[in-house]
């Protein structure tokens, strides 16, 4: 069955050397979908960048190059499954079946997240010095069919990005009500050091709850 979700959003914090020092996801791809299957399995396997995705047999809104996400509700993490179990061993064995498997896009991995975060960094600079205009503010947004990525930076260098649905209203004001919570919860914190990863739970409360407001409100504004 589909499993579908509003897209709600990814943030990103990048200091100003280009490292990721927080992320947030807070989002399910819209694209999911589990079936039960008997054996043999009329999809094909194959691992790739270390992780089990489908080679051929698309069908059901299960496509070529979604990946195995999880197995009888146990997440698959690269080519094994959370309790160790080998992906595709597991599903040559007929004794394993019926089984119930999650097809869905690829999920970054924490180190793509920092390859990219570091990538956006160098696009904002060139982005920065190729406008024509004198001081210009670099990339503020990027747009696709499927999202938008919405970047603020402050003037000490910190990036704030947001990825969310295309539809998605308010995002500059969301955007600085996390400034806000970045100014009050990060760096008002007597333990938290300038440039290093955030990890403060005020933090993480205040910016759920702030983003929160606006998945259901729809957007986010002053008064929200």
């Amino acid at each position: 069955m589909p499993v579908v979700n509003m897209a709600i959003f990814s943030v990103y914090i990048v200091n100003k050397a280009g490292g990721l020092i927080y992320q947030y996801d807070s989002y399910v791809p819209r694209s999911e979908n589990e079936k039960t299957f008997s054996f043999p399995l009329d999809l094909v396997l194959k691992t790739h960048d270390e992780r089990v995705v489908v080679a051929f047999g698309q069908r059901d809104g299960i496509r070529v190059g979604h990946a195995v996400l999880s197995i009888n509700g146990v997440d698959v993490n690269g080519r094994y499954t959370s309790d160790g179990k080998e992906v595709i061993e597991y599903l040559k064995d007929p004794t394993n079946y019926p089984v119930a498997i999650r097809f869905g896009r690829p999920r970054l991995s924490s180190n793509e997240k920092l390859m990219l975060a570091s990538m956006f960094h160098s696009l904002f600079a060139i982005g920065s010095q190729l406008s024509p205009e004198e001081r210009s503010s670099g990339i503020e947004m990027l747009e696709t069919d499927t999202f938008k990525l919405h970047c603020f930076q402050t003037l000490t260098g910190i990036k704030f990005i947001i990825l969310a649905d295309p539809r998605q209203a308010g995002i500059d004001s969301l955007l600085r009500k996390i400034y806000e919570i970045y100014s009050d919860f990060a760096l008002k914190n007597p333990f938290y050091s300038l440039e290093m990863p955030i990890r403060c739970e005020l933090f993480d409360q205040n910016l759920k709850l702030a983003l929160e407001v606006a998945e259901k409100a729809g957007t986010f504004g002053p008064g929200s």
